[in-house]
């Protein structure tokens, strides 16, 4: 089993098993191809030191394969202070699995004092020491991410349980490339496709809930091990919805994810 999410040779990855969602054992979480392309984007020309990586928008238009895939990026737009680059995600047949975008503002000094300006401070939302662990029953095979990727703690003993919205903090256990540390950017980015599972109002056992895409907004990267979501889920009887997350560290905000919901009865 790898100790990373992926293993990396260039533009060509090849997935663990601890990739693994809950939906179809031989299929990925969303978490996954999202840290994937945030961390291409993020280490383009230029990397993380010179531009800040504002916004990934992944979406996902195919189950992805626990199968060797390769990631190709695209300047879309190679602006001096905002860049637009695009992602291909495809499998080793080419054929196009995912799409990706993500947005990076050039770092400089615009002259702000942060401790003079009044933003929000940290969630009124019990630390990680004060949640309760949370032990999942998923029937998937062991390395799945949900099972092994994260030591998650709830807040409000309401997560992955009972019906509504949630609030948990995860700690990622693995680097998204194999040899590598993990780095505050797979932490947040990891845990930005699990707002509608955190706070699913539909039970399982009547209908299931597919998100097409996940897109995450950032303004800061976490301070330590530990990330936050706060999530909740809207759907509609016409068979759509969205969940929406705010994303913390135990100082404050780091920013926010959503998703698109496409809700369908069991069969």
């Amino acid at each position: 089993m790898l100790e990373a999410m992926f293993e990396r040779d260039g533009t060509q990855v090849s997935p663990g098993p601890i990739c693994t969602g809950p939906w179809d054992p031989t299929v990925m979480h969303g978490g996954p191809p999202l840290a994937l392309c945030g961390r291409f984007f993020a280490g383009h020309a230029g990397g993380a030191d010179e531009f800040h990586l504002a916004r990934v928008t992944v979406e996902l238009v195919r189950p992805i394969p626990l199968a060797p895939l390769t990631v190709e990026v695209i300047e879309t737009r190679a602006g001096r202070r905002i860049q637009l680059l695009d992602a291909i995600v495809r499998g080793v047949d080419g054929l196009e699995l995912a799409f990706a975008r993500g947005m990076r503002i050039l770092r400089s000094d615009s002259g702000l004092d942060e401790k003079a300006i009044e933003m929000p401070g940290p969630l009124d939302l019990p630390d990680p020491q004060n949640s309760t662990p949370v032990h999942h029953n998923y029937a998937i095979p062991s390395g799945g991410f949900y099972l092994d990727a994260f030591e998650i703690r709830s807040c409000d003993g309401r997560t992955f349980g009972p019906l509504g919205p949630s609030a948990a903090w995860f700690k990622l256990r693995v680097p998204v490339f194999a040899g590598e540390s993990i780095s505050p950017l797979d932490r947040v980015l990891s845990i930005g496709d699990f707002g509608n599972g955190i706070s699913n109002i539909t039970p399982k056992s009547s209908h299931v809930y597919i998100n097409p895409d996940v897109s995450l907004h950032l303004h800061q990267l976490p301070d330590d091990e530990w990330v936050l979501s706060d999530a909740v889920t809207h759907v509609r009887s016409a068979g759509f919805g969205t969940a929406s997350t705010v994303l913390a560290d135990r100082l404050g905000r780091l920013g926010v994810a959503n998703q698109s919901l496409m809700v369908q009865r069991q069969s």
